[in-house]
């Protein structure tokens, strides 16, 4: 399966993005030049020790026994260097067949496999995160599979890629990525972090299998708690004069584009709405407990250790809603948190079109969790420090390894960023989309 899957796979994402190309060689034939990198090949800057911590060992151990267990061929398909710009390609729409993301996924693996990986995200997230990620991984687009005759949806094409290597380096981690679910892990020394984490759910409640799941039940209800209990002033300040309800940091504009937001990404502009120490005890204690719910789905020593960060600049936090109607939950609204060491977002989208008649619009939602990247950032923000390395300029994405690499003949392609070595009229252009 893997082979006829992986022959086609970079062909279809390209042709996803509405590029055309035009390729002399077979994908599997052996390279001798620009294939991609492996962690046997990486000394990426700026990796550190091993930790002694005895969770980050378990992780470790767990992360080793299943990279053992894949074959060569899966483990090189999934097998990056820390400073490669996979980590970085994560996207929300759908992994149509399977073959839309890079690295294995979870169809490639046995049970015994998949077992494995899914213990590996039990011991990263809380308990509490986890099932959202079995809720939107298995459930809920397990429903959009059962109901819908198109190859987008499958808790099958969920992806794995890995980064670094945890047999002998302190500085590792994994991305889980698919349609409604993109979570970017990483161990760095004593460290341990799950941003960006991007999670969603179309249905975001519903019943699959005879099992019922409301993915943001806590989100939902805490952000009402929060609406409830805000003085009119506070609300005032607080309701930005906008309609627009999008992600203002969330995917990139095209699946196979770069996160744009990684980095030295400037987040000074969101420092509006209702600032914390304008906010009443009440109010206060109410934005805590949503902030929190974002930061523990990181398992908890962790989380502690993040909100350690958090609350220390609690007064520089600032909190914004977006709504036409009061927030409840069967309702249309958007809230962002903003802290220098945390920007957390929530949306209930509009339904995408193949569900427009058998899911109401607020029951698509979007939410975001990431640490802004700023000069007083301790230990990194999204990506650790890792955030702005790239891959010695050489090609960095799997786009930019089919226009580079001459054993791939390929005629002309399109980036929205400078790809150094193309001409600019290869990579100029400009787009509009809407994500699912």
């Amino acid at each position: 399966m893997l082979s006829n899957l992986r022959t086609t796979k970079s062909f279809l994402s390209i042709i996803f993005l509405g590029l055309f190309i035009a390729c002399g060689n077979n994908d599997n034939s052996t390279s001798t030049d620009d294939d991609d990198d492996t962690s046997a090949a990486c000394e990426t800057d700026g990796e550190v020790d091993q930790s002694t911590d005895t969770e980050i060992e378990a992780m470790r151990e767990a992360m080793v026994n299943f990279r053992a267990s894949l074959s060569s061929t899966l483990l090189n398909e999934a097998d990056n260097c820390l400073d490669n710009e996979r980590f970085y390609l994560w996207h929300n729409t759908p992994n149509t067949s399977g073959t839309n993301r890079d690295g294995i996924i979870y169809d490639d693996l046995t049970d015994a496999q998949l077992t494995a990986f899914k213990e590996i995200l039990q011991l990263f997230l809380s308990t509490e995160g986890y099932e959202k990620v079995y809720e939107i991984t298995e459930l809920a687009e397990g429903w959009l599979e059962d109901s819908s005759n198109m190859d987008a949806w499958s808790p099958g094409y969920y992806s794995i890629d890995m980064f670094g290597d945890p047999e002998t380096s302190g500085s590792w981690g994994f991305q889980l990525d698919g349609h409604h679910c993109a979570i970017n892990f990483l161990v760095h020394g004593d460290n341990v972090s799950m941003v960006p984490a991007f999670m969603g759910g179309e249905p975001a409640e519903e019943t699959y299998n005879g099992t019922d799941y409301n993915i943001f039940e806590n989100e939902k209800a805490l952000a009402i708690a929060l609406y409830n209990g805000m003085t009119d002033t506070e609300l005032s300040s607080a309701l930005i004069s906008t309609t627009d309800r999008d992600l203002r940091v969330g995917a990139a504009d095209m699946s196979g584009d770069p996160d744009p937001y990684r980095g030295t990404y400037d987040y000074s502009g969101f420092t509006t709405g209702l600032k914390y120490s304008d906010m009443s005890t009440d109010t206060q204690a109410n934005v805590i407990a949503l902030m929190k719910e974002h930061v523990y789905n990181l398992t908890d020593t962790f989380a502690d250790d993040w909100w350690t960060d958090i609350s220390a600049n609690l007064d520089d936090t600032y909190f914004v809603f977006v709504y036409d109607e009061a927030p409840s939950t069967t309702s249309q609204f958007y809230y962002r948190v903003y802290n220098p060491y945390l920007w957390a977002e929530f949306n209930t989208e509009d339904v995408t079109g193949a569900n427009a008649n058998t899911i109401a619009d607020y029951n698509h939602v979007h939410a975001i969790t990431r640490i802004p990247n700023n000069p007083t950032t301790d230990n990194g923000g999204d990506y650790g420090i890792f955030a702005q390395l790239i891959n010695n300029g050489g090609p960095r994405t799997l786009l930019e390894h089919y226009a580079l690499s001459n054993h791939h003949n390929l005629s002309t392609i399109k980036f929205d960023y400078t790809v150094e070595g193309l001409l600019p009229e290869r990579y100029n252009h400009g787009h509009s989309h809407s994500h699912g």
